[in-house]
């Protein structure tokens, strides 16, 4: 932008004209290099009423100074400035570059709201009519930090302060937010849960003594609560080595959801199919592999109930290998597993399954079995003793009887259905699209877009179907979806929503409610006290910005204290090694259908409704893994109950007889 100075030579144009120079170049010391020019009187000033006093400018004669020898032509340059005056985030003005004028922003037109319109350009009317407008910041999608990585400093101060103004999920240029009552600030779940006495006791046996450990409970004991806590604490002990604490998991779903990756990406060894030396020998030629084996102090497995015994046993023996400690479990590495044998069992070809503790190294590997005892997703005491009733396979007829009543159609008073589940993926995906086909909506569809450095186009890819975000997402007003990200204490991973509709992020305003209000810029630009002149060209300029950009959903999510709305934008999800090396990462918006659900994918999930097809269950615990999703026994709905639906696995129920309480 041009700059300007006084010139000694004033006094010589007419109507109180004085001289002044423009500067075109980042010069301190500005020198004029021409004659002044004549200017006649400019022509009486058209007055507008204006919400504000601005100081009448004095008219003056200036010298221009030569233009900057920067390659540029006079049109070029001027485009340049009007451009970067437009921009949403201009740059920094410099010390050595005197303001322009002193006329204040146009966002004082607005004083009610916090609109930042970019300044009007000193174009012609013609010439404002073809000018292009700057094209829009492009997408920033920030980086969200793992358990471990936050800081709850700041979100505490607002706790104990009694909360701050909420902050909506989207900030931009054009979005405007009142003051109101400090009713959904932004604060992590994780900083307002507070460990039960076991789950503190456990974690200080993993912590402070550094035991090898397994804990287990029920379907919404808080196991995964507790694995957080521990992954956390566990960063803080060995943060002088970034790749001391290795995050496991059986399955890619879990590994996801505690930002960790599978335990074969882990070892290194692919399928595992060799016996133990060979595996080793694989290993040692990987030496990524083989220095994750030498650094990791603690190894946490999530979901080791569908890890089998003789994986167990063959993971033991190669970090005795690569560590070079014979004898020693796992080399001298600190285990930390975490599951429910009584859920999904691990996966075979043929024959009945050999669960974890099967091992023939698991008594020496594991020191301490902890069951956790108490519940937390459910808080209706008869439902969580006919849930523990259905884990054990021992029904009283009483809960047979409840169980048989719960087939009847559940309320929905918000028009958020129950989420059927299905144990079988190609069920899910066909009523999901039944579902969403039928609405007379506008279809729109969000691609994803993948990365990380696994080449291997089938590795690739089944470990991108390992995230919960699918590679297209289609939704239409109307659809009902899902949360799979946490964003803060209301809205949380499993959080149900329907869409109401679609818009720029520079249309998107909230009341004092948080309720989108889809007409709210320009109702607010054209209230009253306003030069309805000057509205008309903000309002103009408004939609021209909001045509361009691309939109996205509006979605009103169901929370505790009602309703809550929420601007959806891409976000990143990715498989990540203990070194931080980036094996695949997908950005999609962390929504999906929600109509139904696989019971594979619902594992670990809470849902206020669900609804559960009996008769399709074909394995032991589906039907517990799909009940215990349910928070209550008013929102669950059950079609074609039978009692053999529910058995557990025998020899489980025989094991977890001597399991240990924390107080023992």
């Amino acid at each position: 932008m041009p700059s300007f100075v006084t010139s000694a030579s004033a006094g010589r144009g007419v109507s109180r004209v004085n001289s002044f120079s423009r500067n075109w170049g980042d010069e301190e010391e500005q020198v004029p290099s021409s004659t002044p020019i004549e200017w006649s009187p400019s022509p009486p000033r058209i007055k507008h009423k204006l919400p504000f006093s601005a100081p009448k400018p004095p008219v003056r004669t200036f010298v221009r100074n030569p233009a900057p020898d920067d390659g540029l032509t006079p049109q070029e340059r001027r485009r340049r400035a009007i451009i970067e005056a437009m921009s949403p985030n201009p740059p920094p003005a410099t010390s050595s570059a005197p303001s322009r004028s002193t006329k204040p922003s146009t966002s004082t037109l607005l004083p009610s709201s916090r609109i930042n319109f970019p300044p009007k350009a000193p174009l012609s009317a013609a010439a404002a009519e073809t000018q292009a407008l700057p094209e829009l910041p492009t997408l920033d999608i920030k980086k969200r930090l793992k358990p471990w990585e936050e800081d709850f400093s700041s979100a505490k101060k607002v706790m104990e302060a009694g909360g701050l103004s909420r902050t909506d999920s989207s900030s931009s240029v054009g979005t405007v937010r009142k003051k109101s009552k400090p009713s959904v600030p932004t604060v992590n779940i994780r900083n307002r849960l507070v460990l039960s006495t076991e789950q503190q006791e456990v974690l200080k046996m993993v912590v402070d003594q550094g035991r090898n450990i397994f804990f287990t409970g029920s379907a919404g004991a808080g196991k995964s609560v507790l694995l957080r806590e521990i992954i956390k604490s566990l960063h803080i002990k060995y943060a002088k080595s970034t790749d001391a604490v290795a995050v496991t998991a059986s399955t890619g779903i879990a590994a996801c959801n505690i930002g960790g990756v599978t335990l074969h990406s882990f070892g290194g060894m692919g399928l595992a199919t060799e016996g133990p030396a060979a595996l080793a020998t694989k290993v040692k030629r990987n030496k990524k592999a083989a220095a994750r084996w030498a650094r990791t102090k603690a190894l946490i497995i999530d979901e080791i109930s569908m890890v089998d015994a003789d994986l167990f046993d063959k993971f033991n023996k190669v970090g005795q290998i690569m560590r070079k400690k014979p004898g020693v479990p796992f080399g001298g590495m600190q285990l930390i597993c975490t599951g429910d044998f009584f859920q999904l069992p691990p996966v075979t070809k043929n024959g009945e399954p050999r669960f974890c503790f099967e091992a023939a190294t698991w008594s020496d590997a594991i020191h301490k079995q902890v069951n956790l005892s108490k519940v937390f997703r459910q808080k209706d005491e008869r439902f969580v003793n006919m849930l523990n009733e259905m884990r054990f396979g021992r029904l009283t007829p009483e809960s047979i009887e409840t169980f048989r009543k719960l087939d009847r159609p559940i309320p929905c008073p918000d028009g958020i259905v129950p989420t059927e589940l299905f144990p079988r993926r190609e069920d899910v995906d066909r009523s999901n699209m039944t579902r969403i086909q039928s609405l007379p909506t506008d279809r729109h569809t969000y691609p994803a877009q993948d990365g990380g450095v696994i080449q291997d186009k089938n590795q690739r890819e089944k470990m991108l179907s390992n995230f919960m975000a699918p590679p297209s997402l289609e939704l239409r007003v109307g659809a009902q979806v899902m949360l799979i990200k946490n964003i803060d204490e209301t809205l949380v991973n499993g959080s149900m929503g329907r869409v109401l509709g679609f818009c720029p992020k520079i249309a998107f305003v909230t009341d004092a409610n948080g309720r989108w209000r889809e007409n709210g810029v320009e109702d607010d630009m054209n209230g009253e006290g306003h030069d309805k002149e000057q509205m008309a060209k903000l309002v103009s300029k408004y939609r021209l910005q909001a045509v361009s950009a691309p939109k996205f959903p509006v979605v009103r999510f169901s929370t505790p204290g009602g309703f809550r709305d929420m601007f959806v934008e891409y976000d990143q999800f990715k498989t990540e090694l203990p070194n931080g090396e980036v094996q695949v990462s997908r950005s999609q918006l962390p929504l999906i259908l929600a109509w139904a659900m696989s019971i594979h994918k619902a594992q670990g999930q809470t849902l206020e409704r669900v609804k559960v097809d009996l008769s399709k269950v074909f394995e032991k615990g589906q039907a517990y893994v799909a009940l215990s999703r349910a928070t209550s026994l008013d929102g669950l709905q059950v079609k074609g109950f039978r009692p053999d639906k529910v058995m557990a696995h025998r020899k489980v129920a025989v094991w977890s007889r001597n399991l240990d309480n924390v107080n023992v």
